[in-house]
C-alpha cells in the first residue's frame, strides 16, 4: 500500500521542470471556472487533484477533477473536453460540441415528499435527438469524483514537509507516502446507490432514456472484479440503457507541464441493460453457513452452540 501525489493544483508532478510551488491562498481551479474548493474551505486542504497507485493508475481525489458540475455561466475548456469525449463514446465519434447540450445538477425526485432530492451531475442530450450508437438519445451522466484515501493525515504531513523545504523539488512532492492507499470500497458503495436510484428514475421517466457512469480506471476494475460471475450482455450496437465509461491517463502524447490528460478508455467500457446490471448488484455474495452456526453468546453471557437447521 502506497500512493504518490500525481497532480498538485492541476500540475503533474512527474516532471522536474518547472518546479511546482505551494499554494496557500484561494486560487482558481484549473478544471472549472471557479475557485478551488479545497483552498476555499473553512479548513483549507492541500490542493491535491489526483494520486497515483503503485500500479501507476490515477486515482482522482477531488470531486471537481474529472468534470465539475458547478453551475458557472460557461463551461470551462476542461469540462467541454471531457463531456465531448463522453458524447463521442455515447453517440458518435464525429459528434461536435455544437451538437451536444447538458443540464447541470438537475433534480431527481425520489418521493413526492422528499425535501432533499438527488441531483444528476448532468443530463446530456443531442440537439438532433438521435443516437447513432443505438443507445439512449438523452441520459443521466454521473461523474465519479472525490475518491477517498486512507491515512489522509500522513498525506497532509507529507505536503507540509514539502512546503516547508526551501530547496523543495517535484521529486520531493511525488515521493511515495507508504502508509496511504486508495479506498475503492467506499467509492463503490456510494456508486451503488447512484446506480439504483438515478438509473431507476431515468427508466421510469420515459422510454429511450438511460444513464452513463464516468469513473476512473481503478474503480472500473474493482466493479468488474466484483461482478465477474455475472454475464452483462454487450449491447453497444443494440438497445443499451446503462454505460460504464472508464477514464485513464492519455499516454499517447508527450508529457508537458500542467494537468495529466485523461480520456475514455474504450477497452474498459461497458454498454448493457440497466435492469441486468442492477440484478448483478443484487446477486453479489455467496452462502456463508459458518457465520450462522457455531459458538454464540447469550444476552446473560453464557456460551452456547447453535447448529445448522438442516
Amino acid at each position: 500500500m502506497a500512493i504518490t501525489i500525481a497532480e498538485y493544483y492541476g500540475q503533474r508532478t512527474d516532471l522536474d521542470n518547472p518546479t511546482i510551488r505551494p499554494i496557500n491562498h484561494i486560487a482558481k481551479c484549473p478544471f472549472m471556472n471557479n475557485d478551488c474548493m479545497k483552498l476555499k474551505s473553512s479548513t483549507p486542504k492541500p490542493p491535491i487533484c489526483s494520486v497515483r497507485k503503485t500500479d501507476g493508475k490515477l486515482w482522482i481525489v477531488c470531486e471537481h477533477r474529472l468534470c465539475s458540475t458547478t453551475k458557472n455561466l460557461v463551461l470551462s475548456t476542461h469540462q467541454q473536453t471531457i463531456l465531448l469525449d463522453v458524447a463521442k463514446n455515447i453517440y458518435s465519434d464525429s459528434v461536435q460540441l455544437s451538437e451536444i447540450c447538458v443540464k447541470r445538477e438537475a433534480s431527481i425526485n425520489v418521493s413526492e415528499n422528499s425535501r432533499n432530492p438527488y441531483k444528476a451531475d448532468f443530463i446530456m442530450s443531442t440537439i438532433s435527438g438521435y443516437s447513432p450508437f443505438s443507445g439512449p438519445d438523452r441520459l443521466v451522466v454521473e461523474m465519479q469524483g472525490g475518491g477517498e484515501t486512507s491515512n489522509t493525515g500522513d498525506i497532509t504531513k507529507h505536503i507540509k514537509i514539502w512546503e516547508q523545504n526551501n530547496n523543495r523539488t517535484n521529486l520531493d512532492l511525488r515521493t511515495a507516502v507508504q502508509s496511504a492507499g486508495t479506498i475503492e470500497t467506499n467509492a463503490w458503495r456510494r456508486q451503488q446507490e447512484q446506480f439504483i436510484i438515478k438509473g431507476n428514475v431515468a427508466m421510469k421517466t420515459w422510454k429511450g432514456l438511460g444513464i452513463a457512469f464516468c469513473i476512473g480506471e481503478p474503480l472500473f476494475d474493482y466493479i468488474m472484479n466484483r461482478l465477474s460471475s455475472d454475464k452483462l450482455p454487450d449491447l453497444k450496437n443494440h438497445n443499451w440503457t446503462l454505460a460504464l465509461l472508464s477514464f485513464k491517463e492519455d499516454t499517447s502524447i508527450q508529457k508537458k507541464p500542467g494537468p495529466i490528460p485523461i480520456i475514455v478508455n474504450p477497452t474498459k467500457s461497458v454498454y448493457t441493460n440497466y435492469q441486468t446490471f442492477v440484478q448483478a448488484l443484487i446477486n453479489q455474495g455467496l452462502p456463508t453457513i459458518e457465520s450462522f452456526i457455531g459458538e454464540f453468546i447469550t444476552l446473560d453471557n453464557k456460551i452456547v452452540e447453535i447448529k445448522n437447521r438442516r
